[in-house]
């Protein structure tokens, strides 16, 4: 798994210079994810609809936006587009995780590792009319690695903020 995280790594920063601070959406970011992914010969499934659970019962579909089918162990990756991320976005991951686990019939049902990739919405050095009062380090990528455990916990397992814009 970390060789996957280096390549995340490596190619969210790539996208990130390209796309980063110009007003694209999460959907633009989806995209050149996934075309660096394949560079890469990384298999994956873009936004594969799941159920989302109460219970046993399925009540609506969710889609990660990446399962990545052909690495172990198999993983789901969600991207983000803001600040920084929050627990809401882990939460969601969560679902997603605990979903799959619990859908018998899943071709997923193997995956319990997610992976949450934000890119910085608003690049702060685009243009500043006077000097920042910035006291917080933004970055331009954060990279949070998760596990489902058996208890249905998040268990962090890599996280790391690169590309420190001063």
């Amino acid at each position: 798994m970390t060789k996957l995280i280096k390549i995340l790594k490596k190619i969210s920063l790539e996208v990130y210079k390209e796309l980063g601070g110009l007003n694209f959406d999460e959907k633009e970011f989806q995209i050149a994810l996934g075309h660096e992914l394949g560079l890469k010969k990384i298999d994956y499934l873009r936004e594969t609809h799941i159920e989302l659970y109460y219970k046993d019962i399925p009540i609506k579909l969710g889609a990660p936006d990446f399962f990545l089918s052909g690495i172990k162990p198999p993983t789901i990756i969600e991207l983000k587009l803001g600040s920084s991320l929050s627990n809401t976005h882990r939460q969601q991951l969560k679902l997603y995780l605990l979903s799959i686990r619990r859908n018998p019939k899943s071709v997923l049902k193997n995956v319990k590792n997610g992976i949450l990739i934000n890119f910085l919405k608003d690049d702060p050095s685009t243009f500043e009319l006077e000097e920042s009062n910035r006291k917080k380090t933004v970055y331009k990528v954060e990279i949070e690695h998760f596990l489902l455990d058996s208890n249905e916990n998040l268990k962090l397992l890599h996280n790391q903020k690169i590309g420190e814009i001063s």
